[in-house]
């Protein structure tokens, strides 16, 4: 298959392995909870929302993780600094799953990663994400909590128009993260709309060839940013587009995806777990041996 000049890096995540040569470990599927609009939200401010269908769904994401032999992760979107224990909680006793901090703004990165420490939960969390514009206070609360993991961000006015430009983010941001202490990082190749899509996914192959770090994208955004698509209100075709978006970049060798909603689990993970069972074959002819596990001997049985 894909073949690279630079060694492959792979990293465990709270049980989960995420990286590596193309095909070799399942695609990490990270789905979001209690984003703006989640259904499963009563108030935003406060926090309150319905814990019974939110158990629900992580308990669909993993029975579909199962399933597929696709990995999972959590994305814990996290708006207000008051409501990031509320949420951390609940999915730290939810789900073993690793979780993403999704923070919206700096005081909810600080709240998040000062709550992810208090709960133990340290060794299993992601902060999401840190960026060319991350300040110094959120520098000094990883070193404080000791996070190991997080998702590096390539975005800038100049790098959303230039595959390029996201490369030359990570050099500078790389060594400056892994004097945080910062010892896992999963790189974000940034999608805003379809026309980024196409740009993170060229990035993805430029970032393991260049640097062997795992990579991937919010390939949803490219949906969730589609105008003319949420005009028609077609749950099928909306769910259909999606499924093609977040199967791309696995396609091109993306090591991770996230996805959107929890609740589009049980329509992505198929999509993706055929890519993977297809790579799976070809690295079977290789001389490779997969897991018992992998998606390319769960797809006859799904």
């Amino acid at each position: 298959m894909f073949q690279y000049s630079r060694k492959q890096v792979t990293y465990d995540i709270g049980g989960i392995k995420v990286g590596g040569e193309i095909g070799e470990n399942p695609t990490v599927m990270i789905g979001s909870i209690f984003y703006k609009g989640d259904k499963l939200v009563n108030d935003e401010k406060t926090g309150s929302f319905d814990k019974e269908k939110a158990r629900e769904l992580i308990s669909k994401v993993e029975e579909m993780s199962e399933r597929t032999g696709l990995s999972a992760m959590l994305d814990v979107v996290c708006t207000y600094p008051d409501t990031v224990h509320g949420y951390l909680e609940f999915a730290a006793d939810a789900t073993r799953m690793p979780l993403l901090i999704d923070a919206v703004s700096e005081e909810a990165a600080l709240a998040g990663l000062e709550c992810a420490k208090e709960l133990g939960i340290i060794d299993r969390t992601i902060l999401n994400s840190i960026n060319p514009e991350t300040r110094e206070k959120v520098f000094e609360k990883i070193r404080e909590t000791g996070l190991k993991s997080a998702l590096l961000l390539t975005y800038s006015t100049k790098a959303i128009i230039s595959s390029k430009e996201r490369i030359a983010l990570l050099e500078a941001m790389i060594p400056k993260v892994k004097a945080l202490g910062v010892e896992k990082m999963l790189i974000d190749t940034v999608v805003i709309d379809i026309a980024t899509l196409g740009l993170a996914c060229k990035a993805i192959r430029e970032v393991k060839e260049k640097f062997g770090l795992p990579v991937g994208c919010g390939a949803h955004n490219a949906i969730s940013s589609w105008k003319s698509l949420k005009e028609k209100k077609d749950k099928t075709l909306t769910l259909t587009c999606s499924s093609v978006a977040s199967s791309l970049p696995i396609a091109i060798g993306a090591d991770f995806v996230l996805y959107g909603p929890i609740s589009d689990a049980p329509v992505i993970f198929p999509a993706v777990s055929l890519i993977n069972a297809a790579f799976g074959q070809a690295l079977m002819e290789d001389g490779k041996r997969l897991q018992p596990t992998h998606p390319r001997f769960r797809i006859a049985r799904f």
